[in-house]
């Protein structure tokens, strides 16, 4: 007995530890690495405010940038004067309608910049950058020397901007925009992070890939089997459960705490791109955690319900009660299966159990939904079982044999 209550203690003590980093690596080899995955938490950011002014502030001054319309307007005009004939005083006129010339020319660039940002058009775009971002990133971290991301010294990653200028370019030239024709392929890219250390990165990536497919399988292993393999089981579920509610509420203290440090390190300027980016990257990862954190509870409340306290003693008598009177107003007798799934009740609450997991492990990301969705499909069939197993008559008793009488001789 006490063996066994060590090896559950060390097994429920390990599973724990392991627990948050069977989280992180899940998280990193489903949505992080999957491009599939990647794209839909990121693609929805096309249509975020925060994310589409930032980009139609920062492709303006590009276009602005590239195409000088100052100098363009002021050389048109000249070129105009020239063409014209006109005399000094003339020119010296048209020089002074350029400024408000260019100004009204870099206002329409900008209007058009954001209905070509606001377009569907322009979603198509930020798919296509979010996909060669995700796929470069792998390839990086995976030390590839097919990547396109370029990695400076200092540790900075970026994206071209290649993609999206030329939907803006092809956009602003339908819409008859002046110079637009003029927007060059643009070399110029977008600090998507930073990494110090390189080769520590790929390492850790690495390592995650080889971690991440079976780290939480046996992280849940570890529970379950300190679970079943405890002399209490109730008290150990329970102890567990708490435990990992802890656990899992540090985890998402710990995600709400980093997203909060993310939007100040970045600036005001920056702070709610920072915080939509942050939303998205980690919503698989903070769903899992509510999930976890809804499993963990509901741990906590299966082991109370199975204890050995008064009132869950008093619960269970109740419920069983019911049961009884549900079962005598069904008309379910004593018969071949009703007393077959009497008999075999332990190994058949296991089963269920283990079928009403699937839907949380079958519909990633766990969630709160597939925790309640897993517990009231446990509860049914739970139920259902208990309706239909009949316990067997115990057999009448024996009839008691008379003593034979003894003839006593005369």
């Amino acid at each position: 007995m006490r063996g066994r209550r060590f090896a559950a203690a060390a097994l429920a003590a390990v599973g724990l530890l392991l627990l948050p980093g069977a989280v992180m690596a899940h998280w990193a080899t489903t949505q992080l690495v999957e491009t599939e995955r990647f794209v839909a938490a990121l693609g929805p950011l096309a249509d975020d405010p925060a994310v589409q002014d930032r980009i139609i502030v920062e492709v303006t001054a590009l276009v602005d940038e590239q195409i000088d319309i100052d100098a363009v307007t002021s050389e048109l005009l000249v070129g105009l004067g020239e063409a014209l004939e006109l005399g000094p005083r003339a020119q010296a006129a048209l020089e002074l309608v350029s400024a408000p010339i260019a100004a009204g020319v870099r206002s329409l660039v900008a209007d058009v910049v954001t209905e070509v940002v606001r377009s569907d058009a322009f979603s198509a775009a930020w798919q296509r950058s979010v996909e060669v971002l995700h796929a470069q990133t792998i390839r990086l971290l995976a030390g590839s020397p097919d990547s396109l991301l370029a990695l400076d010294r200092d540790g900075t990653l970026s994206l071209p901007l290649g993609p999206i200028v030329a939907e803006v370019r092809a956009a602003l030239v339908e819409q008859g925009v002046p110079f637009a024709a003029a927007i060059p392929d643009v070399d110029r890219a977008i600090v998507i992070a930073e990494v110090p250390n390189l080769a520590l990165a790929r390492v850790l990536f690495q390592v995650g890939m080889t971690v991440g497919l079976w780290l939480p399988w046996i992280t849940a292993a570890l529970l379950v089997g300190a679970v079943l393999l405890a002399p209490r089981r109730p008290a150990t579920l329970r102890t567990v459960g708490l435990i990992a509610l802890g656990v899992t509420a540090a985890l998402a203290v710990g995600f709400s705490l980093a997203r909060t440090a993310i939007a100040a390190y970045v600036g005001p300027d920056s702070s709610a791109v920072a915080r939509a980016v942050f939303d998205a990257m980690t919503a698989y990862a903070v769903s899992v955690v509510l999930g976890l954190l809804a499993l963990s509870v509901l741990a906590v409340l299966v082991g109370w319900w199975l204890g050995a306290s008064g009132l869950a003693q008093g619960a269970r008598a109740a419920l069983s009660a019911r049961l009884a009177a549900g079962r005598a107003a069904l008309g379910v007798a004593e018969g071949p299966v009703t007393t077959w799934l009497h008999a075999r009740r332990a190994p058949l609450r296991y089963g269920i159990v283990a079928l009403a997991a699937l839907p949380a492990v079958l519909l990633p990301p766990l969630s709160v939904l597939t925790v309640l969705a897993s517990a009231l499909l446990a509860a049914g069939l739970l139920v259902l079982l208990e309706l239909l197993a009949v316990a067997p008559a115990p057999p009448a008793p024996a009839p008691k044999r008379r003593a034979p009488k003894v003839a006593s001789g005369a």
